[in-house]
């Protein structure tokens, strides 16, 4: 890996604050603790909000089953999706 110590602590760091964020919708104390000596606040405000943009671009795209480009193979594990229900009239 190219990273030195410093970056790939930073790699590390907004990695378990992403996952963290995402599974518990916050981060710990100590998840924030290391965030914040990472990048500080402005960075995690900046991780946060790059986050909560790709959730709502992912969300939207989903409800309105965008497909792949042609030129994309679809990924090798098919994920579950939620059930569908057709709503009547």
């Amino acid at each position: 890996c190219g990273f030195g110590r410093s970056a790939h602590s930073k790699v590390i760091s907004v990695s378990v604050l992403s996952m963290e964020l995402h599974r518990n919708r916050h981060v710990s104390d100590a998840t924030y603790a290391r965030a914040l000596e990472a990048f500080g606040q402005e960075g995690i405000v900046e991780a946060v909000a790059i986050e909560g943009y790709y959730s709502l671009l992912a969300m939207v795209m989903n409800t309105a089953r965008t497909p792949l480009r042609q030129d994309v193979e679809p990924p090798p594990v098919t994920l579950p999706s939620f059930p569908r229900q057709e709503s009547g009239p």
